[in-house]
This record gives structure tokens, sequence and C-alpha cells, in this order.
């Protein structure tokens, strides 16, 4: 009897560890592809929001100036301009 309770327990808990695995495996490759951009928001600062590709991250940029593209972040010296003002946007 106490044999069988300890095999369901491990058993249970071999299951919920798989399952916490998929789980993570699927968050991760769900934003697997997604990328940071940089564009300038109506106010003429340097903003970075998150998009799968650069149609999403144009149409989700938050407050996006009108005349305003956006550019892929791949480096760390990319990421420096975040946050910086752009003079006569």
């Amino acid at each position: 009897m106490f044999t069988n309770t300890l095999s369901n327990k491990i058993t249970a808990q071999i299951i919920v560890a798989v399952a916490v695995m998929a789980l993570g495996f699927m968050a991760f490759t769900s934003n697997a592809s997604a990328a940071t951009y940089a564009y300038v928001d109506a106010s003429g600062d340097v903003r970075s929001v998150v998009a799968n590709d650069w149609k999403t991250a144009i149409a989700t940029a938050p407050n996006i100036h009108i005349n305003s593209g956006v550019m892929l972040l791949t480096t760390a010296a990319d990421f420096t301009i975040v946050g910086d003002s752009v003079v006569g946007y």
C-alpha cells in the first residue's frame, strides 16, 4: 500500500515537472522572434518598442511621431540612443 502511494506521488511530481518545462518552453519560443525597435515619439524623444517585425513595431509604438520610422536595435551601442531627444523634430 505504501509503495503504491509513493509511486503515485512520484508519478504526479514527474507529470507536473514535465508540464512546467513544456509551458516554459512554449513561453520562450513564442517570444523568440520578438525584437526591440527604436522610434521617435510626438515630443521628439527616442523610445523603444518590442515587436515581431517592423510593421508591428510602427503600428504598436505608443505616441509615434507621424514622420517617424523604426530602427532595429541589435547591438549595445544601438540601445544608447533610447532616451535621447531629437532637436527640431
